[in-house]
């Protein structure tokens, strides 16, 4: 399983010039590392963490809507975590392009078309 997760790293790192959006959010929110921990909260718990930066709320809300019981350790496996990404997008994102999909993963549903996800969309559009 580690040389898998190494492979899986180093893989997402070295990322070509035309990537998916999956790679895209993978390089940005973590360089392609699932075992980065990010964004901390008020409370001292970490929120954001793994390979998508998958805050506790995100995935919450993905066993609200899909019925699942991902936990917050899946944020730190690359493969449950394309699975909580694609829930996510495809609940919330169906039939939108691909730039409200990554701006949705940054800011949820209600920041999807605001100003504040538009630097974060850049940012993906460089590895797309």
């Amino acid at each position: 399983m580690k040389r898998t997760l190494f492979i899986f790293c180093l893989a997402v790192s070295a990322l070509p010039a035309r990537a998916g959006l999956w790679e895209a959010v993978c390089a940005v929110e973590s360089g392609g590392n699932p075992r980065a921990v990010g964004d901390r909260g008020a409370d001292g718990v970490y929120r954001a963490a793994g390979i998508a930066q998958i805050w506790a709320r995100t995935v919450a809300d993905i066993n609200r809507f899909a019925g699942t019981k991902y936990t917050l350790n899946d944020r730190f496996d690359p493969v449950k975590s394309k699975q909580m990404f694609n829930l996510y997008v495809e609940h919330y994102g169906k039939g939108r392009s691909v730039e409200f999909k990554a701006r949705l993963w940054n800011g949820g549903p209600k920041l999807a078309t605001q100003n504040e996800t538009l630097s974060y969309w850049r940012k993906i559009q460089k590895h797309l």
